[in-house]
């Protein structure tokens, strides 16, 4: 799964799904976990793949205006390494707007994700520079103890597929 293509996600919005990318930070053997007060909620920093734009594109636009690009400029960009898929429930589908990339209108069904590695040059996030209250590095254990937490059954799923997959390719 190291390479999908533009051709290939815009697919997957013709699909109905979101494509999304799942930033796994990792230092040292450590993931990245970030924490929003306002949903009581700690997760791997995330956010949707645009029209036309390449998932290692969305990954560096994401996570810098996630986390500001003073931490993000000495990201080295892996591959992708796996991905997930999350369905709405029938209540939640078609509640948010969803193209292609020829801009044709789709019913959003859910998301798919991908996961992608980031490897940081350092530990030192400045939190004021980020959308978010608080953060972690954790080890393999730590993650799965607090991805357990999460309340939101679809993000506890995709989290838990991640550090799966990270520990399966040795980079966690």
């Amino acid at each position: 799964m190291n390479s999908v293509t533009l051709e290939q996600i815009d697919n997957i919005r013709q699909e109905g799904l979101r494509p999304q990318i799942v930033g796994c930070i990792l230092h040292d053997k450590k993931i990245l976990f970030v924490y929003k007060e306002k949903y009581k909620l700690w997760q791997l920093p995330q956010g949707g793949i645009d029209n036309k734009e390449t998932i290692q594109e969305a990954a560096i636009r994401e996570m810098t205006e996630e986390l500001g690009a003073d931490f993000t400029k000495s990201f080295q960009i892996g591959a992708v390494i796996g991905s997930d898929t999350l369905i709405f429930p029938k209540h939640l589908q078609g509640s948010r707007h969803l193209q292609t990339d020829v801009g044709e209108k789709q019913l959003m069904l859910g998301k798919k994700y991908f996961f992608i590695p980031l490897q940081a040059g350092n530990k030192d996030l400045d939190i004021s520079q980020t959308e978010f209250d608080d953060y972690k590095w954790l080890n393999y254990g730590e993650a799965i103890l607090i991805t357990k937490k999460i309340h939101q059954e679809g993000k506890q799923q995709t989290t838990l597929k991640a550090l799966t997959v990270l520990r399966k390719q040795n980079l966690l």
